[in-house]
C-alpha cells in the first residue's frame, strides 16, 4: 500500500476468507478432479462412490474443474487487489463473491432435484446447510460492504 492506507478490519476479513476458501478449493476441488475417492473420504466432497449415482460424482468432477479454473483465479485476485486496494481487487472479489452465491445455490437445487428424481444420494446433512448458509450470507455481505466501500479502492 503506496499510500500507506490502513486495511479496514472488514476488507481483512474478506482476505481472510479468500485465503479459506482457496485452501478449501484447492483441496476439495483441485482434489476431486484427480482424487475423487480420497478427497470424499477426507470430507471435502458430500457424495462418495459407494453411496451416489455414478453420474453424480461425475457431474462433481465436473464443477470441480471449472471451480477450479475460474473461482480459484478470482479468489488470488481479490486477495492481492483487496490488500493493496486496488479496484481490480473489487471486482474480482465481487466476482468470487458472486460465484460463490452461484455456486451454492446450484448446490441447494441440484440436491433437490437429486433427492425428487429418487438418484441414489446422500442428502446434505444440517451441519453442510449451516456452512452453505454461512458462505452465502458472508458473500451477499461481502459484495455489500466492497461496494458500500468502493471509494477507498483506488
Amino acid at each position: 500500500m503506496s499510500n500507506q492506507k490502513r486495511l479496514p478490519l472488514a476488507i481483512m476479513f474478506i482476505i481472510g476468507f479468500f485465503i479459506l476458501s482457496s485452501i478449501l478449493w484447492i483441496i476439495g476441488q483441485g482434489g476431486a478432479v484427480v482424487a475423487y475417492d480420497s478427497v470424499a473420504e477426507l470430507g471435502f466432497q458430500h457424495d462418495i462412490k459407494e453411496t451416489a449415482d455414478p453420474v453424480i460424482i461425475e457431474v462433481n468432477r465436473g464443477i470441480a474443474v471449472g471451480d477450479v479454473v475460474i473461482q480459484l483465479p478470482l479468489f488470488i485476485l481479490g486477495i492481492i487487489g483487496l490488500w493493496r486496494l486496488r479496484f481490480y481487487g473489487a471486482v474480482a472479489s465481487w466476482m468470487g463473491l458472486g460465484m460463490n452465491l452461484y455456486w451454492i445455490t446450484v448446490a441447494w437445487v441440484k440436491q433437490y432435484f437429486y433427492v425428487n428424481a429418487s438418484f441414489k444420494c446422500e442428502p446434505f446433512p444440517v451441519s453442510l446447510h449451516g456452512v452453505l448458509t454461512f458462505f452465502f450470507l458472508f458473500s451477499v455481505w461481502g459484495c455489500w460492504y466492497l461496494f458500500k466501500k468502493r471509494a477507498i479502492f483506488y
